[in-house]
């Protein structure tokens, strides 16, 4: 007991604010998603490959100059709304992050059951679970506005995103993104209460399966604009899931697909 009280907290710092994600659910249906904006698959398809896949992730908290910490994590992602977190270099060595439609859940290696987290807690310096775990736009928000608008001289879209599911880790996002092929460029992050929390900045890209994929995003708190969060998308490769990865029961006996 006195194990799981200390890790609890861990938890709620590491797993908190994504794009991406946003990282990466829903317990609705299918069939109840919004329908994929055209658009927002585009950028999708920038940040996330087709089919199963999984993400290498390394995130890398800094103060100014300062390292703070750095984390790696394997996400498993299916479809949408499903994705398994599982850290693999981390203060909680092991512990799972498990994403499934609008539910959400941590379980750690030294208990039996997984608890119930939500989107918006923090894991790691900016990151937050939804973050890290959601890494899909299209099935959590929809496009209320579309202007062209400027960024340091770039031609942009400006795209106004709402959520539209409960389990999105914003209430809205402001994205500009290339007009010529709306790759994104940076997100202003605004909580459900109106508050814009963050601005995330894609950084770099890299051809990957003969498109580019983004690979390095940098998360800006803005109260406090010495202190970055640093990802690296490392490593994204297809994979075969079996659906058992994505039921909370199974997180205590999960096992590694074979190579």
């Amino acid at each position: 007991m006195k194990t799981r009280t200390r890790r609890t907290p861990l938890l709620l710092l590491f797993l908190a604010l994504f794009l991406p994600a946003a990282l990466f659910p829903h317990s609705a249906r299918a069939q109840d998603s919004p329908a994929a904006d055209p658009r927002l698959e585009k950028i999708d398809a920038s940040r996330i490959s087709d089919g199963d896949a999984l993400v290498r992730t390394k995130i890398t908290q800094y103060e100014g100059d300062r390292l703070v910490e750095t984390a790696v994590f394997d996400v498993y992602i299916s479809g949408r709304d499903k994705s398994l977190v599982i850290a693999r270099s981390y203060k909680s060595e092991g512990m799972k992050i498990l994403y499934v439609g609008e539910n959400m859940w941590a379980h750690f290696p030294e208990t039996q059951r997984p608890i119930r987290i939500t989107p918006v807690q923090r894991m790691l310096g900016e990151a937050s679970n939804g973050d890290i775990a959601r890494l899909s736009l299209s099935g959590d928000y929809r496009v209320t506005e579309d202007v062209a608008e400027e960024v340091d001289g770039l031609a942009c879209r400006r795209i106004l995103l709402s959520a539209v599911r409960r389990s999105a880790p914003y209430g809205k996002i402001v994205l500009y993104a290339r007009a010529a092929d709306l790759r994104p460029v940076k997100a202003e992050l605004i909580l459900i209460s109106g508050k814009q929390a963050k601005t995330a900045y894609y950084e770099e890209y890299q051809v990957r399966n003969g498109r580019p994929s983004l690979v390095r995003m940098t998360i800006r708190d803005l109260i406090e604009p010495a202190k970055r969060t640093v990802f690296e998308y490392m490593d994204i490769k297809p994979v075969v899931l079996p659906e058992k990865y994505f039921n909370k029961n199974y997180l205590a006996y999960f096992r590694e697909p074979e190579k």
